[in-house]
């Protein structure tokens, strides 16, 4: 199941539409041209994440100061447009923004290093990009820094 929010991030936040990939959020990323293109984006059902203050007062759009990402990220949980319950650690491309696929470990021969080949338990390909992810000390590192930020447990 996908989170419920989905979101549009303008090109200000980058490291903010990185980090809602990560957390599992459909996440597209990038410029915002013009109020109607808002528009669109609030019909489709979509939330614009924006530092630009000149679409801070139109329908669906959640205004987020450029600022260092943790906080950004305090802010949308605070909002509650990201939940604990709708979090879905690495099931995204943090490239492409698909989903991913869980692979055969045979299909990372030759893709990953041999070192993580050799010790990673799992692994997932972007069916669009091709890239391939594993569970490391990344995934820890990421977690913890995202509990520190919530107070939220996501290894459930």
């Amino acid at each position: 199941m996908e989170p419920q929010a989905r979101f549009f991030v303008d090109r200000m936040l980058g490291k903010m539409a990185k980090w809602l990939r990560i957390l599992g959020y459909d996440t597209r990323y990038g410029s915002i041209e013009t109020a109607s293109q808002i528009e669109t984006l609030h019909r489709e059902g979509v939330v614009v994440v924006t530092g630009n203050t000149r679409w801070r007062h139109l329908p669906g759009v959640f205004f987020c100061e450029p600022s260092r990402v943790d906080e950004q990220c305090r802010k949308l949980a605070a909002a509650g447009l990201i939940r604990h319950e709708d979090v879905r650690l690495f099931s995204r491309c943090l490239r492409c923004n698909r989903l991913l696929e869980e692979i055969p470990k045979e299909e990372a021969v030759g893709r990953v290093p041999e070192y993580v080949y050799a010790t990673a338990p799992s692994f997932c390909r972007c069916p669009s990009c091709g890239r391939v992810y594993w569970p490391g000390s990344h995934v820890d590192n990421m977690t913890e820094r995202f509990r520190r930020i919530t107070g939220w447990s996501l290894e459930d």
